[in-house]
């Protein structure tokens, strides 16, 4: 019984720290929310981000229509694994291991019979 005594009061006193532990986190996270608040109405508020500038000649509409394209290029690579994307070539394998591994998942299981 001394044995069993030992382990419940471990048991409880582990849990015990857990908890405890855990209730100061959320004492600390309380804490930390109530003092992050929002300005207030006589502060000022911080600077927003700088107007945007383009090249000579450009316009908003135009940039817009290079973003989308460089994006809609992206894409298309990405589906078509173009060689900038890949790691190995087309229909070689990373290692022998991948090779087998590969080789078990695709064929079918055989016994060996003799005879």
């Amino acid at each position: 019984m001394n044995l069993l005594d030992t382990g419940l009061q471990l048991t409880v006193y582990g849990m015990g720290i857990v908890f405890l532990l855990l209730a100061v986190m959320a004492g600390l996270i309380t804490l930390l929310v109530k003092f992050d608040h929002a300005p207030a109405a006589g502060e000022p508020e911080p600077a927003s981000a700088p107007a945007p500038t383009f090249p000579a000649g450009l316009d908003a509409d135009a940039i817009a229509a290079i973003t989308i394209a460089v994006r809609a290029h992206r894409s298309v690579l990405r589906k078509q694994a173009a060689p900038t994307m890949r790691r190995h070539q087309p229909g070689t394998l990373p290692s022998r291991w991948v090779a087998v591994g590969r080789t078990r998942q695709t064929t079918s299981w055989r016994t060996h019979r003799r005879g």
